[in-house]
Order: C-alpha cells, then structure tokens, then sequence
C-alpha cells in the first residue's frame, strides 16, 4: 500500500543496489581494477574476471550475495542499510517512497557522509544533494564562468 506522506527532499537520481555501488565506488576514485585487486579469493580468480563479475553486479544483471557484500565492503566504503533498502525496492518487497536519501552526486547518507577534513558533509534542504557535492559544483560553476 502506497505511502501518501509527503517528502521533506525530492529524488531527482532513482538508484538500483547496482548504480548505488558503482556511484559510492567512483565517488571514492576507484577503478574496477582497484576493487578487483582489495577482493582476496582463494584460490586467486584472474583480474578479467572479478572485473567482468564486478560490471554485472553494477549493472544489476546478477545479485550480490551477503558473502558478495562483505567482500565489497572490505574494498570500499558504502552504507549497508541504503543498499539493503535498494535492493528490497528492487524486488518489489518495499515501496520506492522508502528510498533512503542519497546524494544524487555520490550517493553518500546521514549514515555514510562524505568527510572532509574530519568534517561530514549535511543535506542541502529540500534537495537530494550533500553539501560537499553542492560546493563542487559552485566551484565548477565559477571556474566555467571565469573560463
């Protein structure tokens, strides 16, 4: 049953638990290769594969299992509970209007903020945006303008 309630910030980014890896894993500068290589298996799967195994997570075409998870989590940072929330979304298990909000740049949360200098970024009010996104993209927006 839909959720009539209104939202205190709009979703401009609908992300899948494949988009909201890739986004978290490119927002921290790494590469497939990168993530490929923090992944121990025994015995050692060659590169081309965890990567190929890797871009079909992303893609959404195959699941990622817990074991999967924990693995991608000792490589890079994302919050759990966000893609727990995505992936029951995404089988139907959870009403979208549950999303939890996420940066629409790089997919932070109030439970996995982008910090700085030791300091968490906050929420731009209304908007599906955090706040270090949204002074990257002033700062982009006056360098173009000086440009």
């Amino acid at each position: 049953m839909p959720h009539d309630a209104p939202k205190s910030w709009t979703t401009t980014v609908l992300f899948t638990p494949g988009s909201y890896l890739k986004t978290r894993r490119t927002a921290q500068l790494l590469t497939l290769q990168d993530v490929a290589a923090r992944i121990p298996t025994i015995p050692r799967d060659a590169e081309h594969d965890l990567i190929a195994w890797l871009e079909r997570i992303e893609a959404d075409l195959v699941p990622a299992s817990i074991n999967t998870i924990d693995a991608l989590h000792s490589a890079y940072r994302f919050d759990r509970s966000v893609l727990a929330a995505l992936a029951a979304i995404a089988r139907g298990e959870r009403d979208p209007i549950h999303t939890p909000r996420i940066c629409r740049i790089c997919a932070c949360s109030w439970r996995q903020p982008c910090t700085y200098d030791h300091v968490a970024c906050a929420w731009v009010a209304g908007e599906d945006l955090c706040t270090a996104c949204a002074d990257d993209l002033i700062a982009a927006a006056v360098v173009g303008a000086v440009a």
